[in-house]
């Protein structure tokens, strides 16, 4: 009876004041011999309901934090992107404004509410989206994902989708740009939709302007998006070709 654990009472115990089971007292021998002055082994209470599941809930956030320090979301092309090095002027100052904002008033978003980054190709509109991530993705589960190549993923069943609905902000990169059909229009509502009834934040980031997103991505989804999603338009110049030619000169 040592050796498989020998109950201090087998008619009563403690009741757990939570959840009202009765905890039992029981002897385990040591796995291992231990020196002839120590215990051969020791009583624990047995568990109750209330216990398990603290014990569960903290495997899970223990998990939830490893993954949360372990991982980067984003491509390594863009993981060097910051508020700090985004060149700011008189054009998109209110847009750099407004994003720097979300990302310090993340914790007080209740209704899943996010971004819609708009303008011309070149404009910061992902530099920014990624400066949001880089400064939530050490407290929170950041997902990224660029949404041509998504797209492309969901047709070899590469994709995680849950990944996409469960994180806490996602980014989804430069809507608008694949052909509309019907079925890249059903995976794009799925996540939109899926995302909205969980009150989780998305960004998203897309090169035409409000009124011409309907016809990119169909009316049902560009309403959702429009309707939940705060609007930040990008001017200025496009930054890309501004690099080129400072290379070429």
């Amino acid at each position: 009876m040592l050796n498989h654990g020998l109950r201090r009472s087998f008619f009563g115990g403690e009741t757990c004041p939570d959840c009202g089971a009765i905890r039992v007292k029981a002897y385990y021998r040591h796995p291992f011999p231990l020196p002839a002055h120590l215990p051969k082994g020791h009583w624990l209470w047995s568990d109750c309901a209330c216990i398990k599941k603290e014990r569960i809930e903290g495997r899970l956030e223990q998990q939830r934090r490893l993954y949360v320090a372990q991982s980067n979301p984003l491509p390594q092309g863009l993981r060097g992107h910051s508020f700090a090095n985004f060149q700011v002027t008189g054009l998109n100052r209110e847009a750099y404004q407004a994003c720097q904002s979300f990302a310090s008033n993340f914790t007080t978003v209740q209704r899943g509410e996010g971004l819609l980054l708009f303008g011309r190709s070149g404009t910061g509109k992902t530099h920014l989206a990624c400066a949001i991530a880089n400064e939530l993705k050490d407290q929170y589960v950041v997902a990224f994902a660029c949404f041509p190549i998504l797209l492309q993923k969901m047709r070899t069943s590469n994709a995680n989708f849950d990944e996409l609905l469960s994180a806490d902000l996602l980014i989804l990169d430069d809507i608008g740009s694949e052909r509309e059909t019907a079925w890249t229009t059903e995976r794009l509502l799925m996540i939109v939709d899926g995302r909205l009834i969980n009150l989780k934040p998305t960004i998203f980031t897309t090169n035409y302007e409000v009124d011409d997103l309907e016809k990119r991505v169909g009316m049902r989804v560009a309403s959702r998006i429009i309707g939940n999603n705060f609007q930040v338009l990008f001017e200025g110049p496009d930054w890309r070709l501004s690099l080129d030619q400072k290379r070429l000169s």
